[in-house]
């Protein structure tokens, strides 16, 4: 739960390379009407859009641009390489 009116807390699960540049699985609090651009940006993690990252919420495939909502579970999902 959010401790403040003008925070939420989101759940944060990092795949591949990914959780290796931060925690796998973690919690966020972050203020209202973030969205999951602030939240990569707070994360230090923009190099990531260049590449191809695709976001999910509550495991719905979503535009960076989506707004976030208290107790949402984004999921950070680098490309696949491989063939």
């Amino acid at each position: 739960m959010a401790e403040q009116d003008n925070t939420i807390t989101v759940s944060v699960v990092a795949f591949g390379p990914l959780s290796e540049e931060i925690p796998r699985n973690q919690e966020i609090q972050m203020t209202k009407n973030s969205t999951i651009q602030d939240l990569i940006i707070s994360l230090n993690l923009e190099k990531w859009l260049e590449n191809g990252l695709t976001v999910a919420i509550n495991g719905d495939r979503c535009e960076i641009e989506r707004e976030l909502s208290n107790d949402d579970e984004i999921a950070l999902l680098p490309p696949v390489s491989g063939g």
